[in-house]
C-alpha cells in the first residue's frame, strides 16, 4: 500500500502536466489533495505495520533483469517515520506556498515530482533503483528555486544542484564497485541491499568504498566542509521548496549514509569513525558560531541547522565495533524479507 505514496505523487503530476488551461485554483487544490492522499496512506501504513515483522516487502518485480536489479520496495521502522515525515511535510509545503502566482501550474508540477522522489528514496531497497529516485528529487530542486526563488536565485540553484551530483557521482561509482565485488563473491550480480548486506566484503575495499559513499551522501545531508551549498540554497529557495530542503530532502543524504554506506561496509565506518568524528564537531561548531554572528534571520536559521547535522554526524563517531563476522548471514537481512534477527551492532545500533 504504500507504493501508493510514489504512484499518487506522480500521477498528480501528470494531471497537472496534461491539463494545460488548469487555473492558480485547481492547480492548489489538484497539489494538496494530491499531498494528503500520500499522508493518509503513510498514515494508514504505519498503522498497518507490524514492529516484530521487521523489513517488510510492500513491492518485488522484475525491473532489468540483465543488471540483477528489481523493483524492490520496503519498510521497516526506519523509513515508515520518514514516510511519514514527507507526508506531513508535503501538505504543510502546498499549504505555504498556496498564494503563489507565478507559473502556479509548472510549481506544484516540480514540487509533487520531488516528493515523489523523495518517497521512492525512502521506500527502495534495490541500490539502483535508489539511485534513480534520488536523482528524480535533485532535478525539481533547481527549478523551484531557479524560477521560484529570490535572493541570487540561479546561483542557488546551480550550485546546490552542482554538489548534489558531485555526490550523486560518489555514490554510483560505490554502489556499482559493491555490486561487482559481491558478484565476484557469490557469482549473482544484485542490487538488492538486503543481499548485498549479508556479503562480507573485503575490509580494504571497505576502507575506500565506505568514504565514497557515506561522503557522497552526507553532501546532501549538509556535512561539514561539504554545506556551503544549503545557506544559498535554502535562502534563494521559496518557502515551500526551502521546507522540503531542511525537513526531508537534506534527510535523504543522512539515510543514504545510513541505509547503504554503514550497512554494506561496517569495517570502513570502523577505520573512518576518527575523521568523521571531527568534522561532525566542527560542524556544530561552526554552525553555533556562524548562526549567532550571522545577518538575517533565514540565513541564521540556515547555519544554526548545521548543529543538528553535526549531531547525527558525530553518531558515526560512537557507533560499535562491526560483527559481522560473529553473525549468521541472515541476521543481517533476512532471505524471506520479512522477519529478521534483532541487530545489535553496525548501523542499527546507533
Amino acid at each position: 500500500m504504500l507504493a501508493w505514496t510514489i504512484y499518487l505523487s506522480f500521477a498528480g503530476v501528470v494531471a497537472l502536466m496534461l491539463w494545460p488551461r488548469a487555473g492558480a485554483g485547481v492547480a492548489r487544490w489538484l497539489a494538496l489533495v494530491t499531498a494528503l492522499a500520500g499522508l493518509v496512506v503513510g498514515l494508514v501504513g504505519a498503522i498497518r505495520f507490524d514492529p516484530a515483522a521487521g523489513l517488510t516487502t510492500v513491492v518485488r518485480l522484475p525491473w532489468i533483469p540483465a543488471l540483477g536489479s528489481e523493483y524492490f520496495l520496503a519498510v521497516d521502522g526506519i523509513n515508515l517515520v520518514l514516510v511519514v515525515l514527507t507526508g506531513i511535510a508535503a501538505v504543510a509545503g502546498v499549504l505555504f506556498a498556496w498564494n503563489i502566482e507565478q507559473r502556479p501550474r509548472e510549481f506544484f508540477s516540480f514540487y509533487l515530482a520531488l516528493i515523489g522522489g523523495v518517497y521512492g528514496v525512502f521506500l527502495s531497497f534495490d541500490l539502483l533503483l535508489l539511485f534513480v529516485f534520488y536523482e528524480i528529487a535533485i532535478i525539481p530542486k533547481y527549478f523551484l528555486i531557479a524560477i521560484w526563488g529570490s535572493t541570487r536565485r540561479e546561483y542557488g540553484a546551480m550550485k546546490l544542484v552542482l554538489y548534489s551530483l558531485v555526490g550523486s557521482a560518489m555514490v554510483l561509482a560505490g554502489m556499482v564497485a559493491a555490486v561487482v565485488v559481491a558478484a565476484q563473491q557469490t557469482g549473482q550480480s544484485t542490487f538488492d541491499l538486503a543481499a548485498l548486506a549479508q556479503v562480507t566484503f573485503a575490509p580494504a575495499f571497505q576502507k575506500w568504498a565506505f568514504p565514497l559513499v557515506f561522503v557522497g551522501f552526507a553532501v546532501l545531508a549538509g556535512l561539514w566542509p561539504f554545506h556551503t551549498w544549503a545557506p544559498t540554497g535554502h535562502v534563494a529557495a521559496p518557502t515551500a521548496a526551502s521546507m522540503l530542503l531542511a525537513g526531508v530532502v537534506m534527510k535523504l543524504g543522512a539515510y543514504g549514509a545510513l541505509r547503504v554506506a554503514m550497512t554494506l561496509f561496517p569495517a570502513g565506518l570502523l577505520a573512518w569513525q576518527t575523521p568523521l568524528a571531527v568534522l561532525a564537531v566542527v560542524g556544530i561548531v561552526y554552525g553555533g558560531a556562524g548562526g549567532a554572528g550571522a545577518v538575517g534571520l533565514q540565513v541564521r536559521d540556515r547555519l544554526l541547522e548545521r548543529e543538528p547535522h553535526g549531531f547525527r554526524a558525530a553518531g558515526t563517531g560512537d557507533a560499535p565495533p562491526p560483527r559481522r563476522q560473529r553473525r549468521r548471514p541472515a541476521d543481517v537481512f533476512p532471505r524471506d524479507h520479512r522477519r529478521p534477527a534483532v541487530r545489535r551492532g553496525g548501523a542499527d545500533g546507533l
